[in-house]
């Protein structure tokens, strides 16, 4: 059984076109045969009946009876072949990648109401839960400067969670500054970008040179939604110590539905970064 959330679910049938019981432009024989190529299942078998029998809702069933690492690998390849455009199919995107992690994403242990750690975590749990629903609305938002602004103020109040006293976006003699916060003593400029493609080495820099100007011991947390062009992760180390890392958007999937908590990210990026100078790392990697 996969553990795909309702809200997940959602986003697929809406890319997919599933309101009308079809699934993009695939006809019974074609379904079949894409399924049995990618997974091996057969769809019409009768472990997947429900409800009308349709392509759509044989799909949902899949969902429900399949591990994630099945429904992970036949979501990839139906979004390869939709071959879909814009901020829903990164979303969708970075639900395939959630899946096809090793296990499953923890859950938050429900404990009893008496007890302050756990009801201070159900708190926690349940505002991570609005913000994921947030991110992934803002992922339909057609106007994209009003999405990255929503953005903003979305990270903000996910660090408020976590109590690392965030800073508002500001102005520093010509420059916008996303925001900032403190983690253990520290200072950490933050810079949030949602473009339809990997950064470029030129957004980089900028961020760097914001980070430079202000003193020898302040850092960065780059949020690169869309990750960064493997181009600028090679041209912004080579010859110069990094001082900051990046952050993208599988990563804050993965913060928001709990798989790791944001201080425990942050500390084995920073620690990854002072050892080993990695400002890009796949979530699957960390220690």
């Amino acid at each position: 059984m996969s553990n795909l959330t309702n809200l997940e679910k959602r986003k697929f049938e809406q890319l997919l076109g599933m309101d009308t019981g079809y699934v993009l432009n695939f006809t019974n024989r074609s379904f079949a045969e894409f399924i049995r190529d990618s997974t091996g299942r057969d769809i019409y078998d009768s472990r997947y009946d429900y409800g009308s029998g349709s392509k759509a809702n044989r799909l949902r069933a899949f969902w429900q009876k399949e591990n994630d690492g099945v429904v992970g690998k036949l979501m990839s390849e139906m979004l390869d072949y939709a071959d879909a455009k814009g901020a829903q199919q990164e979303v969708c995107r970075l639900i395939v990648a959630r899946l096809l992690q090793d296990g499953p994403v923890p859950q938050a242990q429900s404990g009893s109401p008496h007890n302050e750690q756990s009801s201070q975590q159900q708190r926690r749990s349940q505002a991570l839960g609005h913000l994921k629903e947030e991110f992934f609305q803002l992922a339909d938002e057609r106007n994209r400067s009003k999405a990255g602004l929503a953005l903003e103020k979305l990270l903000n109040r996910l660090f408020e969670i976590f109590e690392l006293q965030p800073r508002q976006p500001f102005r520093v003699v010509g420059e916008q500054i996303d925001g900032s916060f403190q983690l253990d003593g520290h200072i950490y400029l933050l810079e949030s970008k949602w473009e339809e493609h990997p950064l470029p080495e030129a957004d980089l820099l900028v961020f760097r040179g914001k980070i430079e100007g202000k003193s020898t011991f302040t850092r960065g947390v780059l949020i690169a939604l869309n990750d960064v062009s493997e181009q600028a992760r090679d041209a912004i180390t080579r010859g110069k110590a990094p001082s900051f890392f990046v952050m993208n958007g599988h990563d804050l999937i993965m913060i928001l539905s709990e798989a790791i908590s944001l201080t425990d990210f942050l500390r084995k990026r920073v620690r990854l970064l002072a050892e080993e100078g990695c400002m890009c790392i796949p979530f699957s990697e960390l220690a």
